[in-house]
C-alpha cells in the first residue's frame, strides 16, 4: 500500500522512507519525509489517499501521526 501512495506523495514534495508491519500485519509504521512537514496529517486526510489506504486494509481512524523529526537527520 505504501507503494502505491508514492507518486501522489511526490506531488507534494514528500517521500516515503520506510514502510513495515508486525508480524501478524496488524499494525503498520511508516517514516516519510515532507517538504512541509504539516501537509503530513493533511495529506492523509484526503480522500482519495483514505480510500487507497482502506482498500489496502487500512483502519483509517487508527492512523496516528507522530512527533516530526526537524532539526535533525537520522540518515
Amino acid at each position: 500500500m505504501a507503494k502505491s501512495l508514492e507518486s501522489e506523495m511526490s506531488k507534494i514534495g514528500g517521500k516515503m522512507i520506510l514502510a513495515g508491519a508486525n508480524a501478524d500485519e496488524t499494525s503498520v509504521n511508516a517514516v516519510a519525509e515532507m517538504q512541509d512537514p504539516s501537509q503530513i496529517k493533511t495529506f492523509s486526510e484526503r480522500s482519495d489517499i483514505k480510500a487507497i489506504r482502506e482498500a489496502g486494509g487500512a483502519v483509517v481512524a487508527s492512523t496516528t501521526v507522530i512527533s516530526l523529526i526537524s532539526e535533525y537527520s537520522l540518515f
